[in-house]
């Protein structure tokens, strides 16, 4: 990655949802203004209410969208290589609405507002792609409202789960195991409510024989889809 600094960063852009089904030559382009930047686990990418200067791709590692207020904090996403965030206070309101850290070591390519800017205006296909973007994650703020507004905290770890098993999900011998790393103090502020009533829920849900622990790992497995559907409030 060191000696063939531009190359890498074409391959890795070219595998960006964002980028997918732009020319060669406009991805090389916009290759020549990235730049790498090292981010350790619990480091701060970026704070709510900061000015947003940049859009970020995830090359490695893992990286959380959240947002908190005292002592709660509440999870939107959580992104993987590939993945891009920080779009949003480039292209309106300067002002971030939520923050990001990298919840491991973490590696992302940086795009500065000016150049951003200026793609978008050279390339149309890259601006409907982001409008369409957008719009997907306006979607997905919705269905969080919704969560929120009409779920009990049951009914929220059991759709949670079900999310991260629709991104995570992997056949196993003993079910649908979730093959990812995430703390129950992460689980807690993906659906957002206290780690310590995450781990009394997933208890029931393990009594229910709804899911079960791997071990050593202590990974999710999803045991009954339907008795965790049953949870949820319709």
């Amino acid at each position: 990655m060191k000696t063939r600094d531009g190359e890498n960063k074409y391959s890795l852009l070219s595998r960006v949802t964002l980028l997918k089904g732009l020319t060669q030559n406009r991805l090389k382009k916009i290759a020549e203004y990235a730049l790498f930047r090292q981010y350790k686990k619990g480091e701060e990418i970026f704070s709510k209410n900061s000015i947003g200067e940049c859009l970020y791709v995830l090359v490695a590692g893992r990286v959380k969208i959240y947002s908190s207020a005292g002592i709660r904090t509440k999870t939107f996403a959580l992104l993987d290589p590939g993945d891009f965030f920080g779009e949003m206070a480039l292209l309106g309101d300067p002002i971030r609405s939520a923050s990001a850290r990298a919840i491991m070591d973490s590696q992302l390519l940086v795009l500065e507002r000016k150049s951003f800017q200026k793609f978008l205006k050279e390339d149309t296909f890259l601006s409907l792609t982001v409008l369409k973007t957008l719009c997907e994650r306006l979607r997905q703020a919705d269905k969080e409202i919704e969560m929120l507004s009409f779920q009990n905290v049951l009914g929220r770890t059991a759709i949670t789960l079900f999310d991260l098993e629709s991104k995570y999900g992997k056949e196993s011998p003993a079910g649908i195991l979730i093959d990812t790393e995430i703390t129950q103090t992460e689980l807690a502020d993906l659906i957002g409510t206290a780690r310590e009533m995450v781990s009394r829920i997933l208890s029931q849900f393990r009594r229910m024989k709804a899911i079960d622990l791997e071990s050593p790992s202590g990974k999710i497995i999803i045991l009954d889809k339907e008795k965790l559907k049953n949870c949820i409030y319709q």
